[in-house]
């Protein structure tokens, strides 16, 4: 049987941190999927939210951001994810599971912060597989013919639970459309502001890298994703200059440091699409809420350097 690594260990990791590691994925992810015109923005094939395969959560917030960019640069047209934990364990119930050749699992980490982090559909990196902080997930893309076969009424459930959720979102947005017609904007240029602010210091806008994520996220939360191809269309261009500045200037920088000033950009994006989609969320009021959640999070996310650890 093929043992699949479950959490944070010697993997490749050359003596890096969990944080660093994940941060470094995902920019060097980024920087090829940059050089190889397939960002995620504008990949239809990844047309779903992220999920966790047993249970059909939603996997949120950064490590969305690390799975996405990930699937796009290996090819995977699936959004499905599921633990290495849980994969030694399924294979004691199916038999044998295989994963494709130079398959990388991608590495998710425990994340506590965002205005509409947490609730019951959401994925708690450390609340399933071996309920570690940091653990590796691997896409359903990831395994062999049989092995997915193996694996079909795991999928099967996960794509109905995916079902509700896009027509539950899309009654919700519609609502928010119509009784905040002013506030949508108000609150979507607070959290652009943000990303100004944290990218300005090296010379960079990376809106647009927001933007695109953005509704490229909305659109498959609400179940319309031919919605974003023209509205990204326009952007499409820029959205990949933009890139290729931003990794051109990240060269002078370490990987994991680069990961983080894009995930700010990205996460702003995902932001925003949970807010946008959230069932009664107020968008007049959206500023106090988010300064409320943002002062709770900051709190939590918080990291002291000691031992090896590093702050940000």
């Amino acid at each position: 049987m093929t043992d699949f690594y479950a959490d944070y260990k010697s993997f490749q990791n050359g003596g890096q941190t969990a944080q660093q590691y994940f941060y470094k994925q995902i920019y060097e992810t980024f920087k090829a999927n940059t050089e190889n015109n397939t960002l995620p923005f504008f990949n239809k094939d990844l047309n779903k939210i992220p999920r966790e395969l047993s249970t059909g959560k939603i996997i949120n917030n950064e490590n969305a951001i690390a799975l996405e960019q990930i699937a796009s640069r290996y090819g995977y047209k699936s959004n499905l994810w599921i633990y290495g934990d849980e994969l030694n364990r399924l294979q004691k119930e199916v038999g044998s599971i295989y994963c494709k050749k130079g398959t990388t699992p991608a590495l998710c980490i425990t994340k506590y912060f965002g205005a509409t982090h947490l609730n019951e559909e959401d994925l708690y990196i450390a609340e399933s597989g071996n309920r570690k902080k940091e653990q590796y997930l691997y896409n359903l893309d990831s395994l062999n013919e049989s092995s997915q076969k193996k694996l079909i009424k795991y999928f099967e459930k996960a794509n109905e639970i995916n079902k509700e959720y896009t027509e539950k979102n899309l009654t919700a947005f519609q609502l928010n459309i119509k009784q905040n017609k002013t506030g949508n904007t108000k609150a979507f240029e607070r959290i652009k502001k943000r990303v100004i602010e944290a990218s300005k210091q090296d010379g960079m806008n990376l809106t647009v890298i927001t933007n695109c994520h953005f509704y490229h996220n909305l659109t498959n939360a609400i179940g319309k994703p031919e919605l974003a191809e023209e509205r990204n269309a326009r952007q499409k261009d820029i959205c990949y200059q933009t890139s290729k500045n931003f990794c051109k200037k990240a060269n002078n920088i370490e990987p994991y440091k680069a990961g983080l000033m894009l995930c700010t950009a990205l996460n702003a994006g995902t932001e925003f699409q949970r807010i946008s989609v959230a069932k009664g969320y107020n968008l007049e009021n959206a500023k106090k809420i988010e300064e409320l959640k943002v002062a709770e999070a900051t709190r939590n996310q918080t990291y002291k350097r000691s031992g090896g650890s590093w702050s940000y």
